[in-house]
């Protein structure tokens, strides 16, 4: 087991509430993946598998819109994405690019979170939360 992904896990406010069994299901079920600079970990209207949570470097959002790229939001250490694919199992609504890198990443497997977003109230309203309040912002910015 990479401690990199377990520490990664711990200290998420997503996941910090877990047992620790659920926590190293959880580091069990992901990988440590790096991605250099102006790499797409997730592009636009693809499939998303994972939740990523940044470890090092930074990422941009941004996304298509009806006058050209339209960037949603900057992430560092500490940020997670894909939640939004994740949680309504459509296709990714942005594209994920590396601008600092080399980016390093923990990718939690999507069955195992989806597994725990069904069992984990805390987590299902946390994520519920965030996609909202993204889309709210990806509309904003991309409509204005």
């Amino acid at each position: 087991m990479n401690q990199q992904i377990e520490q990664t896990i711990d200290e998420s406010p997503l996941f910090k509430h877990l047992s620790n069994k659920e926590r190293t299901e959880l580091a069990d079920a992901s990988r440590l993946q790096t991605y250099a600079s102006r790499h797409k970990i997730i592009e636009e209207d693809s499939s998303v598998d994972a939740l990523y949570i940044v470890l090092q470097g930074r990422v941009r959002v941004w996304t298509d819109g009806p006058k050209g790229e339209v960037e949603l939001k900057q992430m560092g250490p500490g940020a997670y994405f894909g939640e939004v694919s994740l949680m309504s199992g459509n296709r990714a609504t942005a594209t994920v690019q590396v601008t600092k890198g080399p980016a390093k990443v923990v990718a939690i497997d999507r069955d195992k979170l989806l597994e725990l977003v069904e069992t984990d109230e805390k987590i299902r309203k946390m994520l519920q939360g965030v996609t909202l309040a993204r889309a709210k912002d990806t509309i904003g910015k991309v409509f204005k």
